[in-house]
């Protein structure tokens, strides 16, 4: 694996970033995508413009700000309307373009940006159609991808009880340290914690309570139907099960 990544680091060094305010964000083509994409790392690949901007633009470059230092590779693949129409091909091999047609500029207005996970070691690539936000894409990123995140709400102690929790034989143990655990906490943190716990009992009486209830919050989330201050509680509900979902191995 050493081997692999400093044959590639003159290529990294070499591919251009997909805009000055683009930090971690790496541009690919069909020259570079097949070098780069699911190899050791797992990636999340953005399809746009040349040129993005916008609210999706603005939360995929916090997504990538976010990323630095975690092992996944963020993408960018920017299609040209015009001249070389570069990276068109890409489009139409990812199913975002009709064979035959151009895709033209008032196409990319309407139907991109397009987002795409590529599993580590060649798994099955995925459509990502969540939210372009970048809590959404960082909780599908932990889930997909294994890569741990400090998400909103959640206490990094926590998590790795989660974590334990989930792997444990000994499940009650774990609930007795994450009891013991909490006591020392204060605030926010201890409101998190007594939610962690709870997550934990609900489990031990019936099951999968875990992953059940995420599912729910998400498709209710999903709905749209919601005061702000209503989601935000069931998003940071989500962040802390997400630990359970997703047990994370870094931790």
């Amino acid at each position: 694996m050493i081997a692999r990544a400093l044959r590639l680091l003159p290529l990294l060094f070499s591919v251009s970033h997909a805009g000055a305010g683009d930090y971690n964000i790496v541009n690919l083509d069909n020259s570079t995508i097949n070098l780069l994409v699911g190899k050791d790392l797992p990636a999340f690949v953005r399809f746009d413009r040349d040129y993005s901007y916008g609210d999706k633009a603005d939360a995929f470059s916090a997504l990538a700000a976010r990323c630095v230092g975690s092992k996944v590779l963020i993408g960018n693949i920017g299609i040209s309307t015009y001249g070389e129409m570069r990276n068109q091909d890409l489009a139409e091999k990812y199913g975002y373009k009709t064979p035959g047609k151009v895709l033209e500029y008032t196409d990319m207005d309407n139907g991109f940006p397009k987002f795409r996970y590529f599993p580590a070691n060649g798994g099955a690539d995925v459509d990502y159609t969540g939210d372009v936000t970048v809590d959404a894409m960082t909780l599908f990123l932990k889930k997909e991808a294994k890569v741990y995140f400090g998400l909103k709400g959640t206490v990094r102690d926590f998590d790795k009880l989660a974590a334990d929790f989930v792997k444990a034989s000994d499940k009650a143990g774990v609930v007795q340290r994450a009891k013991a655990a909490a006591e020392a906490l204060e605030g926010g943190d201890k409101e998190a914690a007594a939610y962690y716990i709870k997550a934990m009992e609900k489990t031990q009486e019936k099951g999968n309570w875990f992953q059940t209830e995420f599912e729910r919050l998400k498709q209710i989330i999903s709905g749209g139907k919601l005061a702000p201050s209503k989601k935000d509680d069931m998003q940071l509900k989500m962040n802390r099960l997400s630990s359970f979902v997703a047990p994370n191995d870094e931790l």
